[in-house]
């Protein structure tokens, strides 16, 4: 049996928590928060879990197999180090970490100690991803020229929440690293220039327009936001054809275009969109491996890598202000 804990309880663990509920081999052992009421309600609705008030607490009970840490972006890199040095097995919500140094530290004590280490990227799992990749490796719209891509949310102002701070928050650091993962899961090569059209509010980004160019000649173009809604749309371009899905970040179907045919790709969860992550986590767990082919310690690396060279470009250039 897979004992989890859970640092952090906002609305993110509770579905995490649904998805782990379906599997008869693991079980939520324990769950740490700061927060009394927080604490107060889940022991209401889960007396058989323990509760810490203490993160370090939780990471200190030798019980405990897997943590899942599910706290604002700067405190992802605190305390996943803190488990890692505990030999516990971690699952880190993305970003892992707000800089590359961070997420090195975290792959070398991960690689070090043989302790599995992994961004939540769930994206990476979900059952219709397998079936675009297929698709691709079987020369089904050629040669990859080019990925588009677009998560923009309205994130209304409020200057207690993390989403503000200066030094977290913004549209980059909260949902770009969508786009980037998904990007980066087709296009293997480096990446040579980036431009960059960014509007401020409030001290922090809420809407970037990117465009990449990778040495492969290949292109891409993220846009990403918390001033306005869009599809949260991805196109992959190929000398052949173009795949388009929506959510692309979740998606259960895609259309294919070969010329003036389309067709569409479906596949749905499996229970819901976290639980091929977690059956993930529990199969690198059973074989002993310390990462996951599918999102693997080197792609958190080229994932922040891309996303720290865009923060530190538009924090040099003149952009735009609002």
């Amino acid at each position: 049996m897979i004992r989890w804990g859970i640092i952090g309880l906002g609305r993110i663990s509770q579905r995490f928590l649904k998805g782990l509920s379906y599997f008869d081999d693991a079980v939520l052992y324990a769950v740490a928060s700061r927060t009394p009421n927080t604490r107060k309600q889940f022991l209401q609705d889960y007396p058989d879990v323990k509760v810490y008030a203490d993160y370090g607490e939780l990471l200190d009970d030798s019980l405990i197999d897997v943590v899942y840490i599910a706290l604002r972006h700067k405190d992802h890199y605190e305390w996943s180090r803190k488990a890692l040095l505990k030999h516990i097995a971690v699952l880190c919500e993305k970003p892992a970490t707000l800089f590359y140094h961070q997420t090195a530290d975290l792959v070398h004590l991960s690689q070090e100690n043989q302790i599995f280490f992994m961004e939540a990227m769930k994206s990476r799992f979900i059952p219709l991803r397998d079936d675009i990749k297929n698709l691709i490796q079987r020369d089904g719209i050629g040669d990859i020229l080019r990925i588009e891509t677009s998560f923009c949310n309205e994130v209304p102002y409020d200057k207690k929440s993390y989403f503000y701070e200066k030094e977290q928050g913004g549209a980059l650091y909260d949902v770009a690293i969508y786009n980037i993962a998904a990007i980066l899961d087709f296009i293997s090569s480096q990446f040579q220039n980036i431009h960059i059209n960014q509007v401020r509010q409030h001290s922090v980004d809420v809407y970037n327009e990117i465009e990449i160019t990778f040495q492969s000649h290949q292109t891409a173009r993220i846009e990403c936001a918390f001033d306005r809604n869009k599809e949260k749309k991805m196109m992959i371009i190929g000398t052949k054809g173009k795949i388009e899905c929506t959510p692309f970040y979740r998606p259960t179907q895609a259309t294919v275009t070969i010329g003036d045919q389309s067709y569409m790709l479906e596949r749905d969860y499996i229970y819901d969109d976290f639980y091929t992550e977690i059956a993930a986590v529990h199969d690198a767990l059973k074989n002993h491996q310390y990462q996951h082919s599918q999102m693997s310690h080197y792609d958190s690396l080229r994932c922040i890598q891309l996303l720290e060279n865009i923060i530190y470009l538009s924090q040099r250039e003149e952009l735009n202000y609002e």
